[in-house]
């Protein structure tokens, strides 16, 4: 079997370290051929691709309502006439739009939703029409066109999205919910290991992560006098605004701005907690990686991450997003570490549950069904 994977580019983000996953598991099977397209030179995740049929081809698609379209697809398309695939696996809207105008009669389409693409979504007769709105529909009009054509295929990656791709898209267009997942081992380390009094959040410094909301709990926490470290991994544009709240609340000591790095299992193999303050999550990939390395998770309901917290097992799941209340519970795990450690080896066997082994296992089900 022939697969192409393609993606916009290889970014830091949940998406792109799965697809890359992906690939790598893919490439160990017997008879799989897997090959990666990305459009946009951009690789945070060099120390990966480099393992596996990894290639950029700039690519694009801008639809215009006055008919001027501007496309650069030849190269691409005729890397898939070469490569004669029999599944396309596309991820994120750019992907979409893009194979949208490119002809594959004989390969099957999978559209991989690793997030609500609202660009995909109904307009509402009551909704108010602006120039966006106007974009989102002829997109929209696009792209589904061009799902209706092919042998086409959907996998949502919670029921949140699930639900989603029902109420926006054909119901023609089977759908599968499959998780996402993780290379456990890289995470792994036993929940009686030394610990220090830290915490770990991970995630883009953009609003929907609401990482302002975890130093609030951290400036709890200190008044309340439990002195604990807080590493928040990852960059965007919120730095200087979560630096300035920072400074703010004399909490410099305390919590540490690290931007993105390699190798997030060496943070979280050293907290005791992992605290995930998204106001929306599609899924929650990394709140795996810190099950895994055998934390318990305390989090706000950020919808996605319903699938995968079980409340009072693997982590604590609240709807109010109010720093005392999560600070409360990061209290009582701090003060019962045979609880703690009871939590984060439930967790650390539930994680299991989500190898990439098992997930290539199941993609590769969809991909013959």
């Amino acid at each position: 079997m022939k697969i192409l994977q393609i993606i916009p580019s290889l970014a830091k983000g949940g998406a792109e370290r799965i697809v890359l996953d992906t690939c790598i598991e893919l490439s160990k099977r017997e008879e799989i051929e897997v090959k990666l397209v990305t459009f946009h030179d951009v690789n945070a995740y060099s120390f990966l691709s480099k393992t596996i049929d990894c290639q950029t081809i700039k690519s694009s698609v801008l639809p215009s309502l006055k008919g001027k379209n501007r496309i650069d697809i030849m190269e691409l398309q005729d890397l898939i006439e070469n490569f004669q695939p029999d599944i396309i696996h596309s991820h994120l809207f750019e992907s979409e739009i893009v194979l949208s105008q490119i002809d594959f009669k004989n390969a099957k389409h999978i559209v991989h939703f690793h997030d609500n693409m609202i660009q995909l979504k109904k307009i509402k007769s009551n909704k108010k029409i602006n120039k966006q709105t106007i974009t989102n529909w002829y997109e929209r009009k696009i792209v589904v066109k061009a799902y209706k054509k092919r042998s086409t295929r959907f996998i949502a990656i919670s029921k949140d999205t699930e639900n989603f791709i029902h109420k926006n898209l054909p119901s023609t267009i089977p759908t599968d919910l499959l998780h996402n997942a993780i290379n456990t081992s890289v995470f792994h380390v036993s929940v009686n290991e030394q610990r220090e009094n830290r915490m770990v959040i991970i995630g883009s410094l953009v609003d929907k992560k609401g990482q302002s909301l975890a130093i609030d709990v951290v400036s709890s926490l200190t008044q309340k006098g439990f002195p604990i470290q807080l590493d928040i991994l990852g960059d965007g544009k919120n730095r200087i605004q979560l630096q300035n709240q920072i400074d703010e609340l004399k909490l410099n000591g305390n919590v540490n701005l690290h931007g993105n790095v390699d190798h997030p299992e060496e943070f979280l193999k050293r907290a005791k907690i992992y605290l995930h303050t998204a106001i929306y999550e599609p899924f929650g990939l990394v709140l795996l990686e810190a099950m895994s390395a055998g934390l318990p998770i305390v989090c706000t309901d950020a919808g996605g991450n319903r699938d995968i917290i079980e409340h009072g097992k693997n982590g604590y799941i609240f709807q109010e997003r109010n720093p005392e209340v999560l600070a409360n519970q990061i209290i009582e795990l701090l003060e019962n570490e045979p609880k703690r450690q009871e939590i984060g080896l439930y967790a650390q066997n539930f994680a299991k549950n989500y190898d990439i082994k098992n997930y290539v296992d199941r993609l590769l089900e969809i991909y013959n069904s």
